[in-house]
């Protein structure tokens, strides 16, 4: 496979995969919260990393979508 092919592959799978991380970290509501960081984390350091090997925007702005996110699963002292 040449490098856009193996691209094209690893921005789709990241664009499912982020939106379904950013979903199931913002929904899981009384779970553990550390996993619900981690569903946001993870996905947000390999966008990051991705965005600094191809430097294509897709990589920054599903980045910045999780990064939007994390208010909305960051622990509370009242929760």
């Amino acid at each position: 496979m040449n490098n856009e092919t193996i691209q094209f592959l690893l921005t789709t799978v990241m664009e499912i995969g982020t939106l379904l991380c950013a979903y199931l970290g913002v929904r899981l509501f009384k779970k553990n919260q550390w996993l619900r960081i981690a569903l946001i984390g993870v996905p947000l350091v390999l966008n990051i990393v991705l965005y600094f090997i191809y430097r294509t925007t897709p990589f920054f702005y599903l980045g910045v979508i999780l990064l939007l996110c994390i208010p909305f699963v960051w622990p509370r002292k009242s929760a």
